[in-house]
């Protein structure tokens, strides 16, 4: 099977150059450009690196006293390491019939506690719509008339359903739109479906204008073309 080409979007493309209206920039047009240039790159590593560090810190802290306990001093990235041996034994327990029942033991207690049923129920939720296929998760990427009519905004269709309307059915589709650059977070809207969009954009590509805030749009024109 031959490999499938890379188009643009696969890959950030070195350097990230701003383009500039004049033929030779000047000294000063020179450094804000590679200044620029250094703050895109700079931008997702640093958040990532900063988002893994205070990971690594919470599981250090949450096990500080086992490790105070049981050797005497503090090892920086015990917990870490404690907390991917709990998660391949939770997975193996799910893999067997006796772990499986005392998981669902487990979550018949949480699901009792007035507090933490809310809070279990949304993070099972959560945590099965990952395990998801993606087919059967975010269906295709479409445009919606949001915040004004006019303005458009990209979103991932999730579902369609009927609603009742004056003169009968109304189809309609669920979305979910993410906020940027945190594609993880968002609201969940419904419209009527002869208000939405559709587009040809997958959905790699939609999540990569999403945490870009459009700046990995690449063709405009093809993104906002009529449908």
């Amino acid at each position: 099977m031959e490999p499938k080409p890379r188009s643009p979007q696969d890959s950030v493309e070195f350097p990230l150059v701003v383009p500039s209206k004049e033929g030779k920039p000047g000294f000063f047009s020179y450094i804000r450009s590679r200044l620029i240039t250094g703050v895109l790159v700079a931008f997702p590593l640093v958040v990532t690196l900063f988002f893994g560090r205070f990971l690594f810190n919470l599981l250090d802290r949450w096990f500080y006293p086992w490790s105070m306990r049981f050797l005497g001093r503090p090892v920086p990235g015990l917990g870490a390491v404690i907390a991917l041996f709990l998660m391949f034994f939770l997975g193996v327990a799910a893999h067997n019939v006796l772990g499986r029942r005392l998981l669902r033991l487990g979550e018949a207690v949480l699901t009792r506690i007035p507090v933490l049923r809310p809070v279990y129920l949304g993070a099972r939720e959560v945590s099965r719509a990952s395990s998801r296929d993606r087919t059967q998760g975010f269906r295709r990427v479409v445009l919606i008339p949001f915040p004004c009519e006019g303005a458009w905004c990209v979103a991932f269709q999730t579902g369609e359903f009927e609603a009742k309307g004056p003169s009968g059915p109304v189809p309609m589709v669920a979305v979910f739109m993410p906020t940027t650059p945190n594609p993880t977070t968002g609201f969940f809207l419904a419209y009527p479906k002869s208000a939405v969009r559709t587009t040809d954009l997958s959905v790699e590509e939609a999540v990569k204008i999403v945490i870009s805030g459009g700046l990995a749009a690449g063709d405009l024109a093809r993104i906002f073309k009529e449908s």
